[in-house]
């Protein structure tokens, strides 16, 4: 669900740049984007409450047992922050067209509820939905810069929890292996 989710931020980066590049000469691709975006955003959405689900119920993997207590606060600050951001980013969006009076439907099949005409909501739902994508992009950034530090600078595993145990075997390793860490093991 993790590289699910990568992948759809990234495919949602691209589509707004596709609508803002071509909006003014060619509406209707401009409008395609957007009615993707739209679409994608709706499975992000999905996708995130049921992350958080699958969070809040089960076990999630630890952390390195050597990452430095500060290290290992300011991941959970950025986790919790990347879960707020990828709720508000959807749900911004929807209110920020929805309160414009625009028909929003979901991969041409099924429309979302319509919302009162308030050009104030849909404004203050815009500025959110733009700061709160910014914000996605930098925290990300840093997540993936700290990801690969910790991996490469202190030889920390914690690449690894995104990844199913039945992707973390290597060739010529076992499970008893020493060279495995405990994380390693279960996935983390």
């Amino acid at each position: 669900m993790h590289l699910a989710t990568a992948l759809l931020v990234l495919a949602q980066v691209a589509l707004a740049g596709v609508n803002a590049l071509v909006y003014e000469g060619n509406p209707v691709l401009a409008e395609a984007a957007v009615q993707a975006h739209l679409s994608l955003g709706a499975v992000v959405l999905a996708l995130t409450v049921l992350r958080l689900f699958c969070r809040l119920s089960l076990d999630v993997p630890a952390l390195p047992d050597d990452m430095q207590t500060g290290a290992r606060r300011a991941a959970q600050v950025v986790h919790a922050a990347l879960y707020l951001l990828l709720l508000a980013l959807p749900l911004s969006g929807y209110v920020k067209l929805a309160a414009l009076g625009y028909e929003i439907v979901l991969f041409g099949l099924f429309a979302l509820p319509p919302l009162p005409f308030d050009p104030v909501l849909a404004t203050a739902a815009r500025d959110l939905h733009a700061a709160a994508a910014v914000i996605l992009g930098v925290l990300l950034t840093g997540h993936i810069a700290a990801a690969l530090l910790h991996r490469r600078l202190f030889g920390q595993a914690v690449l690894r929890r995104m990844f199913p145990p039945m992707f973390l075997m290597r060739r010529n390793r076992s499970l008893d292996d020493p060279g495995l860490t405990t994380s390693d093991r279960i996935g983390g």
